[in-house]
């Protein structure tokens, strides 16, 4: 067999990480994401509200740096990607219960309670799954092998939010009641909850790396020690790590404001909303696929810096329509469709500089930390924006009246264009 062809081995399990992927993100985007914020800002959730519902994931994601720790509880990673899994779905069981809580609940601490866990659970399962991941498939085989996985994602995010937003549609009806309102996003959240249990199953015929073998035999010939991993780079990881931090802080800033903007500003119906994620999600899959065939060739460093710098001029396209036309954001979103690119080189460049079998915490330092600072600015630039838009007086900065979410946009623009710049530290190739 050809060097560069995948194994049938490998092949197997691709295919099994598609099937979990697609069934997971199709109950995913029924629990979470543009369904529950659309159903929060219809319920005329307060600004602040929805700002801490769209960074709370993210700030909580970081305790994921605690999965060393959990592994010594669970053995494995898999056993450990399972159980945190399970624990993650009865938590989203809580989010349509809101709506049944007693009138002298606090329903808003009862939501973020519930997400909170929820976030916890989730960033540490994906941290487990990820490294665990990364052993069953050889290094050679990565852009491969989770370019798949992710183009069943995009697949999937095509078209199951279009389903919602059309029975969100339909329970908007003036002549649906409220009870037949309520049960269609009771079921709507439990159908969800239900597919991402199942989609464990296609992953649980394949082998878990055991810790303590691993602590106890590091050199055995199955189970290669961590000195053996030609990657590893201190000085890359550190690279990488100033990269994402940086990039998650100037993105991070414009979370509520992208929402706030497209929803209340120019009104983008649920529907054009997911008409425009169509778009993107689509040219991700076409970015992916060649992203994940250049990657196990050339290595990704490269593709990442220019990915990244590319991708930064969805922005400007948000700044234009500030004027009130809501169609530019077909360029913005047109553009975000190199995230495709920058999430898989950036996952797989993040892979190669790590230590292999123990990097669950470089991992989870790296994305969660990243989550947690973009989850804090998104948390400032949501509350400093509520702020301006409740203000009578106009922002001033350096002698000039600025339009609050311009400036956010100049911000964020500036940031994301110089993020690359760390990647310098990053050695080149494999």
């Amino acid at each position: 067999m050809n060097s560069s062809e995948l194994s049938t081995r490998t092949k197997q399990i691709r295919r099994s990480v598609v099937q979990n992927q697609m069934l997971f993100t199709a109950g995913y985007s029924l629990t979470t994401g543009g369904f529950l914020y659309y159903f929060m800002g219809a319920l005329g959730a307060a600004t602040w509200v929805l700002t801490v519902l769209l960074t709370l994931p993210e700030i909580v994601g970081v305790l994921a740096v605690l999965t060393p720790l959990a592994l010594r509880l669970t053995a494995n990673r898999k056993r450990l990607f399972v159980a945190t899994s399970i624990l993650a779905r009865l938590c989203t069981c809580g989010i349509p219960l809101v709506v049944l809580l007693p009138e002298n609940w606090s329903k808003l601490s009862f939501l973020i309670g519930v997400l909170a866990l929820q976030g916890i659970f989730q960033s540490i399962a994906y941290t487990a799954y990820l490294s665990w991941l990364s052993d069953l498939a050889s290094e050679n085989s990565w852009g491969r092998f989770f370019a798949r996985r992710d183009i069943a994602k995009a697949l999937v995010l095509i078209f199951i939010p279009v389903a919602a937003s059309i029975l969100k549609d339909y329970l908007r009806d003036p002549l649906t009641t409220d009870s037949i309102e309520w049960a269609g996003y009771l079921i709507a959240f439990g159908v969800g909850n239900l597919l991402q249990l199942i989609s464990l199953i296609p992953l649980l015929k394949w082998p878990a790396v055991e810790v303590n073998s691993e602590v106890a035999h590091q050199t055995a010939p199955t189970i290669p020690s961590m000195t053996d991993h030609p990657g590893y780079s201190m000085r890359g990881f550190l690279g990488i790590l100033a990269f994402s931090w940086w990039l998650a802080f100037f993105q991070g800033m414009t979370q509520t404001t992208f929402f706030l903007h497209s929803y209340r500003e120019l009104q983008v119906s649920l529907t054009n909303y997911y008409l425009l994620t169509g778009v993107m999600y689509a040219l991700q899959m076409v970015t992916a696929a060649i992203a994940g065939q250049l990657g196990d060739r050339r290595g990704y460093r490269n593709m990442l810096l220019l990915s990244t710098f590319a991708v930064s001029f969805a922005i400007p396209f948000w700044m234009f329509s500030l004027q009130g036309n809501w169609l530019w954001l077909w360029g913005a979103y047109a553009m975000w469709g190199l995230f495709g690119a920058v999430n898989l080189s950036l996952q797989n460049q993040l892979l190669i500089v790590t230590p292999r079998h123990r990097n669950t915490f470089q991992l989870a330092l790296c994305r969660q930390g990243a989550g947690l600072i973009a989850g804090l600015t998104g948390l400032a630039g949501g509350f400093w924006l509520e702020k301006q838009l409740a203000s009578e007086a106009p922002f001033q900065w350096m002698n000039y009246e600025w339009n609050p979410f311009l400036l956010i946009f100049a911000l964020s623009f500036l940031g994301r264009l110089t993020a690359p710049l760390w990647l310098f530290l990053v050695p080149r190739g494999r």
